[in-house]
């Protein structure tokens, strides 16, 4: 039988035992770079362009946290394929800004226009949700907003959104799992030839499932307490610390209801990979639940298993 697996991260064990319910994203609303061109748009610049070509080079710009596809036609501001930033209101035509969680986006104008992170702290076997605002241009004609856009992880598209012109911005929301720990790759890419512009801003990665640790803090050695259901009746539950290999630091058995309360103590070594999980010995009820290392420990809203795309 297939095992239940509830993921729980903690932080920097040398100090304190912290966690939160989603992954750093690096500049989630592209506001860390301000557009130099007056007109409130620029291209990224592969090519030496500069606000006279409408280009600009975000690649470089200290805290960007972002890397845009490299289009060599980009030199060439009238070729309608190019991926960078814009402002409200500007002749991208980009939806209203107005009331959202954010003031600057990126536009995706053709095909193979991307822009792309590197986001760490997923754990192994870790359920995730990936949000952000999409939008397509508010113009239509000879350029508009019928754009294709696709989110992919590590080059697995797991959502794909078909746009027409003058849709606003909305929250999209697409579930995965991650197999592995560490690092992937976060990607939003534009996918339809020519003049057709989408937009993308307010990248959040959340964390699924139902796993509570107490204390929130302490030190290497330090007694801990994790409760979680969704497990089968009376069934086995191992609390598993993640370092450079996985340790069991305490069992108990689910109750009657599928919870589970597990004590364990926190290995004085510290982690290679921040992070705790409660492993059921039978079906699967619930999906992995993970959270990275960063602040307290809120529980947080468990998804369904069925469906997800396997990293």
């Amino acid at each position: 039988m297939s095992l239940t697996t509830k993921i729980y991260v903690l932080g920097a064990l040398t100090i304190s035992i912290m966690s939160a319910a989603s992954l750093t994203v690096v500049n989630p609303n592209f506001a860390n770079v301000a557009v130099q061109c007056s007109n409130g748009t620029a291209a990224q610049s592969y090519m030496g362009g500069n606000c006279a070509g409408q280009q600009q080079d975000f690649d470089s710009a200290v805290a960007i946290g972002w890397a845009f596809a490299s289009l060599p036609g980009d030199a060439n501001p009238n070729d309608h394929n190019s991926d960078g930033m814009t402002d409200p209101n500007t002749i991208f035509d980009p939806p209203s800004f107005t009331g959202l969680p954010f003031s600057r986006a990126v536009f995706l104008q053709g095909a193979n226009t991307a822009v792309a992170q590197t986001i760490t702290g997923f754990a192994p076997g870790g359920s995730y949700t990936l949000n952000f605002y999409l939008g397509s241009r508010y113009a239509s004609g000879t350029f508009d907003g019928n754009q294709t856009v696709e989110a992919i992880i590590d080059g697995q598209v797991i959502g794909t959104w078909a746009l027409s012109s003058y849709t606003p911005f909305a929250l999209q929301t697409v579930s995965f799992t991650a197999s592995t720990g560490g690092s992937h790759i976060v990607t939003f890419e534009g996918t339809v030839s020519g003049d057709h512009t989408a937009f993308v801003s307010g990248v959040s990665i959340e964390t699924a499932g139902g796993l509570t640790v107490s204390p929130s803090s302490g030190v290497p050695g330090i007694g801990v307490t994790a409760s979680a259901g969704g497990f089968t009746p009376f069934e086995t539950v191992n609390l598993v610390a993640y370092a450079s290999t996985p340790v069991t630091i305490g069992t108990a058995t689910a109750d009657a209801s599928g919870k589970a309360q597990v004590e364990g103590r926190i290995p004085q070594t510290p982690f290679g990979a921040c992070g705790l999980q409660a492993i059921g010995q039978a079906a699967a009820r619930l999906p992995p639940g993970s959270y990275r290392c960063g602040r307290g420990f809120p529980p947080v809203r468990t998804v369904g298993r069925r469906g997800l795309p396997s990293l």
